[in-house]
C-alpha cells in the first residue's frame, strides 16, 4: 500500500515541476525571438553597409569606362578633324573633354572612400588629365595642318605618356573589379550566416514557447487528503 501511495505523489510533483517550468520557458522563447529580431536588425544594418561599398565599386568602374571611353574618342576625333576638317569632329571632341573630366573628377572624390589606393587614384587621374590637355591642345588642326597631329601622335614620348595613361586606367579597374567580387562574396556569406542563424534561434524559439505552452496546460491533480 505504501508503494502505491508514493507512486502518485512523485507523479503530481513531476507534473507540478513541469507545469512551473512552463512560464520560464514561455520567457526564453520571448527573449530568443527578442534576440533573433535584433540579429536581423544588425544583419540588415551591415548589409546596408555592404551595399554601399557594392554601390561605390560600380560607380568607380562606369568612370573608368567613361574615361577609357573618352580618350579614345578624343584622339579618334582629333585625327578625324585632321583628315577631313569636318567641324563636327570639333564639336564631338569639345563634348568628349567636359564628359571625361567630370569622370576624373568623379573618380578623384570617390578615391576618398579607398585610402589604400589614393595615391595611384591621383597619380592615375594626372595622366588623364596630362592626355586630355595634351589632345585640347591639337584641337582645330585641320587637313592643312595634318602633319602636327601626326607628328604628336608618332612622338614616342607622347606614345609612352599615352599608354602609361590607358595601363594606369586598367590597373585600377582590375583592382576595383576584385575588390567589388570579394565584397560581394563576403555579403553572400554575410547573408547566409544571418539567416541560418536566425533561423536556428527561431526554431529553438518555438520548440520552448511549445513546451512552455504544454508545459503552463498541464492538470495537476489537487494533492491527497489523509
Amino acid at each position: 500500500m505504501a508503494s502505491s501511495a508514493i507512486a502518485p505523489d512523485t507523479s503530481v510533483r513531476r507534473q507540478s515541476y513541469l507545469r512551473e517550468l512552463g512560464v520560464p520557458a514561455l520567457f526564453g522563447a520571448i527573449v530568443l525571438l527578442g534576440s533573433a529580431t535584433l540579429l536581423l536588425f544588425a544583419n540588415v544594418a551591415a548589409l546596408r553597409g555592404s551595399l554601399r561599398y557594392i554601390e561605390h565599386s560600380q560607380h568607380v568602374l562606369n568612370r573608368i569606362a567613361d574615361l577609357e571611353t573618352g580618350i579614345l574618342k578624343d584622339e579618334l576625333t582629333v585625327r578625324g578633324y585632321a583628315l577631313t576638317g569636318d567641324p563636327q569632329f570639333l564639336s564631338l571632341q569639345k563634348f568628349g573633354q567636359i564628359r571625361s573630366e567630370g569622370a576624373r573628377q568623379e573618380l578623384l572624390r570617390l578615391a576618398a572612400f579607398e585610402p589604400q589606393r589614393a595615391a595611384e587614384y591621383r597619380q592615375v587621374m594626372a595622366n588623364v588629365a596630362w592626355h586630355l590637355k595634351t589632345f585640347a591642345e591639337l584641337r582645330g588642326n585641320g587637313p592643312d595642318r595634318a602633319t602636327k597631329v601626326a607628328r604628336a601622335i608618332v612622338d614616342p614620348a607622347i606614345r609612352a605618356k599615352m599608354r602609361t595613361t590607358r595601363v594606369g586606367l586598367v590597373s585600377i579597374r582590375e583592382a576595383e573589379v576584385r575588390d567589388l567580387g570579394e565584397r560581394q562574396r563576403l555579403m553572400a556569406e554575410q547573408i547566409t550566416r544571418a539567416f541560418v542563424l536566425a533561423m536556428g534561434i527561431i526554431l529553438v524559439a518555438f520548440i520552448l514557447s511549445g513546451l512552455g505552452i504544454w508545459a503552463a496546460r498541464l492538470q495537476v491533480p489537487p494533492p491527497r487528503k489523509g
